[in-house]
């Protein structure tokens, strides 16, 4: 009779421990597969709540590969070297809406990353800190060198891209 209680008592707490071994193991692979969702894909990306930061009838219109055109005194703050290029592309690398500016002569990174914003004129651009190196002109980062924050305008030929009245030109570069 005792062993019978014995067995009993440890069969129960057997099955409560596999209740909750099986229970964990449920939420893990849910939590998983929530993950695995909410990764940053370009399908996912513009259906997440930064749909409506970016328009995207802009995007169209500014998306492709620019080159700078120099301006500016080499010896200025604002000088802006004519090796400097732009690539804008509606989803680089399942990222999404991104931003790269780089000198194109040296192959250096300058910087880029995914937009976060475009509208109004403005574009906001998360910068991948391991790609960043410099920026253009006196041009500066944001939110502790998180963020570029630009101003752009489509021009006749190109676009203009520019930091608190810093400004720069670029052209559409031949496809």
């Amino acid at each position: 009779m005792r062993s019978s209680r014995h067995i009993m008592k440890w069969l129960i707490i057997t099955l409560i421990m596999a209740i909750g071994i099986g229970t964990f193991g449920a939420l893990y692979i849910n939590g998983e597969k929530d993950k695995e969702l909410n990764e940053s894909r370009p399908s996912t990306y513009l259906t997440n709540q930064r749909k409506h930061d970016i328009d995207m009838k802009e995007l169209a219109k500014i998306t492709g590969e620019y080159q700078a055109v120099e301006s500016g005194s080499p010896d200025s703050s604002d000088y802006v070297a004519g090796w400097w290029h732009l690539f804008i592309s509606e989803d680089y690398d399942e990222q999404g809406p991104y931003l790269s500016v780089y000198d194109n002569s040296a192959g250096n990174p300058g910087f880029e990353g995914r937009i976060m914003y475009l509208q109004n004129d403005i574009v906001i651009v998360e910068l991948d800190q391991d790609l960043f190196e410099q920026m253009p002109a006196d041009w500066k980062t944001e939110g502790e060198g998180k963020y570029a924050i630009l101003d752009y305008a489509l021009t006749a030929d190109g676009i203009r891209l520019g930091y608190r009245g810093s400004e720069a030109d670029f052209v559409r570069a031949s496809e």
